[in-house]
């Protein structure tokens, strides 16, 4: 009965229809604050999880899950025995690659990049017709074909600076014929890297039919990968851990940066407890009169508190999947893909997170609506009466 008493009197003075009460006025003040703090907060985190995850899917898509290497960037041979367990073992998924330096030209525009052969091609492509290359086709990245001029059906010259055969009087140059095109948002990938087939790839480099630069992985289970010298086995986050580690870096400063909005309101919460407090003084003291104890006070303005911190997440809630779902659908909020490894704010909604912020705001709710109450002591019955 004490507890439905204290519930009423908080709705009361959050929802007091009654004109000019300062109470609704303020706990409607306080709600729109934590929201809108609440609602920074979630995009925020939504935000640096979006880019995180789109990063790790570009990259671990382009790289795979990691790959086997020389310690002296020396070919490996297919054939050495020391690799035999790993390429008959069925829980693996490998793919060898060849890789090296080339000139790439059309017409009057060359530039250099790296050539990668592979026998199947990443999973960049939106289609699958070009999943397997063949020999004197080529796929360019969208950056790389801009500054090439070069349109899908063109024919591009390539020149490799590996093959010891070739000399300077006498340069090897082989055509291919561009039959799509890649966008990463990486212009790391899509300016330097051309991909083709890995038999021309091991021609063009000089490489015998049993060698290869390396084995892409594309299993979940790296870390059970055991691998012995001269090679080694390097995941796609340990080669960018560099950019992953600034990436951990931002996190901080923006989740402080705008955890501060919500805090912020957290304190307007706190002054107008206060002030609705201060307000309240002659019915408060009539209900002290009444045989109140001060518990139960404390509990009504806590109830209050909790109930505007949970109300203000719950619309912060709302609007940031409002708004995030607007975005995922439209594509409305634009950024430049050379900066930013993409062309769209990428948003990735974590229902943990939005508990923890949820579970965190009604606790500090409740800790902002109970330090006012401690006034309640230094009420003086008698002088306020007499004005009532």
């Amino acid at each position: 009965m004490i507890i439905l008493l204290d519930l009423k009197l908080a709705f009361r003075f959050i929802f007091n229809l009654k004109k000019g009460s300062f109470s609704s006025y303020a706990s409607w003040l306080s709600i729109i604050g934590i929201a809108i703090g609440v609602t920074a907060l979630i995009l925020t985190a939504s935000i640096i999880d979006g880019f995180e995850n789109e990063v790790s899917k570009k990259l671990a898509g382009i790289e795979g899950q990691g790959r086997i290497k020389h310690f002296l960037d020396k070919p490996i041979n297919l054939n050495d025995s020391r690799l035999s367990s790993l390429l008959n073992h069925p829980a693996y998924k490998i793919d060898p690659y060849v890789r090296g330096i080339c000139m790439i030209r059309r017409g009057k525009n060359l530039d250099g990049v790296l050539i990668e052969g592979v026998d199947k091609y990443p999973a960049l492509l939106k289609e699958d017709r070009f999943k397997y290359l063949n020999n004197n086709q080529i796929i360019l990245g969208e950056a790389l074909a801009s500054s090439l001029d070069a349109k899908i059906g063109d024919k591009v010259f390539l020149q490799s600076f590996s093959n010891s055969e070739v000399s300077l009087s006498s340069p090897v140059i082989f055509s291919f014929e561009v039959v799509d095109f890649f966008s990463s948002g990486l212009q790391e990938y899509d300016k330097n890297i051309v991909y083709l087939n890995i038999k021309k790839a091991q021609f063009l480099l000089g490489y015998k039919p049993s060698e290869v630069t390396g084995l892409i992985m594309d299993d979940d289970g790296n870390s059970s990968i055991n691998i012995s010298y001269p090679f080694y086995y390097e995941t796609w986050k340990e080669r960018h851990s560099l950019l992953f580690e600034w990436m951990l870096a931002q996190q901080w400063p923006a989740y402080i940066m705008f955890g501060l909005i919500t805090f912020v309101g957290l304190i307007n919460l706190f002054a107008a407890i206060a002030m609705i407090i201060i307000e309240k003084n002659g019915p408060i003291t009539i209900l002290i009169c009444q045989g109140m104890d001060f518990q139960n006070l404390r509990r009504v303005f806590i109830l209050q508190g909790g109930i505007i911190g949970i109300m203000g997440v719950l619309i912060g809630g709302f609007f940031s999947i409002l708004i995030i779902g607007i975005q995922m659908r439209y594509s409305l909020f634009k950024i430049p893909s050379d900066v930013y490894f993409m062309d769209q704010i990428p948003f990735a909604f974590s229902l943990d997170k939005y508990l923890l912020v949820l579970i965190f705001v009604g606790i500090s709710s409740i800790i902002a609506s109970w330090l006012p109450t401690h006034s309640f002591k230094s009420l003086k019955p008698a002088e306020i009466l007499r004005y009532e």
